[in-house]
């Protein structure tokens, strides 16, 4: 009796007792998971973001994204669209294609119990900053400033000019400072032209408007101006010193100058490209040099074009696709030869790529999973370890590079490159001789070991043959490498014909 008395007591208490902790906030086992779930996810990580510089009309959004008890979906807005995201172990994943210009997007981050979190990012798709072999632009406000070397009027401001003129009797002064470019006016609306994007090299210029409409001025060799007539059978090579519209053009949505030929990305996804043939870089089956816009045979579903003395293009399913010189390797065929070659053909990569980016002779390729692929010339080092001769002058195929696990973004030119890794900084590797590499060395670099101090934040980069320019996320521009003819932008405190190894800050005028 007294057992069982004992026995109903504590059953007394025990109930008693999970009552009271329900009144008062308590848990108890059985209505833990029953308990009202307020807080909302947490996103971290998202790229692309703060206006980041996007070569690629294919974006991948990433991030990741948590919830205390158990996430629902991770929606990524985009205009009129909505995607959902997929999610693996907390990493969101989703595929938006970019307009030219700044793009906004929005993640909103749902759990089991209906709270969510939203997060509004920016990206770029264009370039906002070039550099050719020893001039510079930028655009700024949709409005574009060029400086340094003017030989061909690849400045832009409507005469030829040098350093050394006399200014009481030069028909203009001399852009060492970014001046801006008289905008042509739009012949429709008769408004001044606004831009989204630019593509220099050597001694040539070519920009993107906010219409789809493409600009080119400086040396017309080739006709890599694209500014001639079609099928008169004569190769216009006239050089204009302001930007001229090339005619019959639209719906242009990327840019990208080769040395004396240029290559357009349709919005449709089909390519253009004009200028010099001899290899066939135009990739229209003939090698015959183009002065007006033609169509390279067999490529759709292009999202990025990359030109270089050869031609690339990325497609949606992130395929390369190559055509050109292969001088150097740079069809990454396994061989060098002088044939060329006017169709374009697969480069064999075992993984899809989201972006590329090319030198002179060599060329970079970067996963979405943030491994780097590379191959072509490599006499110094641009593709690494050719000083200590680990690695041949010349790399046949493309070549899984030893560094990186979180690149997140590459560019190249001449024989320099550069990749972006998850922590915000800028390491380069290859030539240095003219200081081009931005860091404290005097030879090559054959691994991009040490970043570019004292340059965070950076969206973008506009690399020339000699000298680099960079864009920070607050708006502020930098430069450095071979300062000839005014490159890199400083002003009369900026010496001519001189290395400057670290970033110079570039003052840009108010518009």
């Amino acid at each position: 009796m007294f057992n069982n008395k004992l026995h109903n007591l504590s059953l007394g208490i025990i109930a008693t007792s999970s009552l009271l902790l329900s009144a008062c906030g308590g848990e108890s086992s059985t209505n833990s998971t029953n308990a009202i779930d307020s807080i909302a996810p947490t996103v971290s990580n998202v790229f692309p973001n703060n206006n980041h510089g996007i070569h690629s009309k294919k974006v991948i959004v990433t991030g990741q994204a948590t919830d205390e008890t158990a996430l629902e979906s991770v929606v990524i807005t985009y205009g009129q669209n909505a995607i959902t995201a997929e999610l693996n172990d907390g990493r969101f994943t989703a595929v938006i294609e970019a307009t030219p210009g700044e793009n906004t997007y929005t993640v909103v981050a749902t759990d089991t119990a209906k709270n969510e979190v939203t997060l509004e990012e920016t990206f770029y798709f264009g370039a906002l900053a070039s550099a050719g072999g020893a001039h510079s632009g930028i655009i700024h406000n949709e409005r574009i400033y060029a400086w340094g070397r003017n030989n061909k009027g690849q400045a832009g401001i409507g005469a030829i000019t040098k350093i050394s003129d006399d200014p009481a009797t030069a028909e203009a002064t001399h852009p060492i400072t970014p001046t801006l470019i008289s905008a042509p006016f739009d012949d429709v609306d008769l408004t001044e032209t606004k831009f989204v994007s630019l593509a220099f090299n050597q001694n040539v210029s070519t920009a993107l408007d906010v219409n789809g409409h493409v600009w080119s001025w400086g040396d017309g060799d080739n006709g890599q101006l694209g500014l001639g007539i079609a099928d008169d059978d004569i190769v216009d090579d006239t050089d204009y010193t302001s930007p001229q519209k090339i005619a019959g053009l639209s719906n242009i949505v990327a840019i990208s100058r080769g040395y004396y030929h240029c290559l357009l990305l349709k919005s449709d996804g089909s390519v253009l490209a004009f200028g010099r043939n001899a290899q066939g870089q135009l990739g229209d089956g003939t090698n015959d040099n183009k002065d007006t816009p033609v169509a390279v045979n067999g490529l759709t579903n292009i999202v990025q074009v990359s030109a270089a003395i050869g031609s690339y293009a990325l497609d949606q399913e992130g395929r390369l696709w190559a055509w050109g010189s292969n001088n150097y390797a740079q069809l990454a065929n396994g061989t060098t030869d002088s044939d060329a070659h006017n169709i374009p053909t697969q480069v064999a990569i075992d993984e899809p790529i989201v972006s590329i980016a090319s030198g002179k002779g060599h060329t970079l390729a970067l996963t979405e999973s943030g491994k780097v692929y590379a191959w072509g010339l490599n006499a110094s080092s641009q593709i690494g370890m050719r000083t200590s001769e680990t690695w041949d002058n010349y790399i046949l195929t493309p070549l899984l590079l030893p560094w990186f696990d979180d690149a997140i973004a590459v560019w190249a030119n001449g024989n320099q490159s550069f990749a972006q890794r998850s922590d915000g900084k800028i390491y380069p590797w290859g030539q240095n001789m003219f200081g081009t590499l931005g860091i404290e060395a005097d030879d090559d670099v054959e691994q991009p070991n040490s970043p570019i101090l004292g340059l965070e934040n950076v969206t973008d980069l506009g690399n020339g043959a000699l000298h680099t320019l960079a864009i920070r996320n607050d708006g502020s521009v930098f430069s450095w490498g071979w300062s000839f003819e005014g490159s890199l932008g400083g002003g009369e405190s900026t010496i001519h014909r001189w290395t400057y190894r670290l970033p110079l800050l570039v003052s840009i005028p108010e518009s």
